[in-house]
């Protein structure tokens, strides 16, 4: 994309700095600030499995962060931390780590951060 004036260029980057999107370009990371630890790794307890079929494991605890893949009853899980009506897991069965919503766990116990 080429700037054609100094106050369009001035727009572009006070809207990158506060995470606006502008008209025309694209929303490339805008859920990084709201979702990050989706690399976060301390191996909690283990031998638990998911409530439901097709669960989705997210970058961070919330709904608008996005799915890495889903969970499924007969994954085993481990579980990391738990955090405003979600926890942290490492999905066994197929690698994936991040957030899943408590009540897409079976038998899921308190664990704090």
């Amino acid at each position: 994309m080429r700037l054609r004036t100094v106050p369009a260029a001035l727009a572009l980057a006070a809207a990158a700095a506060t995470g606006a999107v502008m008209p025309g370009t694209a929303a490339s990371a805008g859920t990084t600030a709201s979702c990050p630890d989706n690399n976060w790794r301390t191996w909690g307890a283990k031998g638990y499995h998911f409530a439901v079929a097709g669960a989705n494991i997210r970058t961070g605890p919330s709904t608008s962060c996005t799915s890495l893949g889903l969970g499924y009853p007969s994954h085993v899980v481990r579980l990391d931390c738990q955090k405003a009506g979600w926890t942290h897991v490492h999905n066994e069965t197929t690698g994936t780590l991040g957030w899943v919503r408590n009540d897409m766990l079976a038998s899921l116990p308190p664990i704090t951060c």
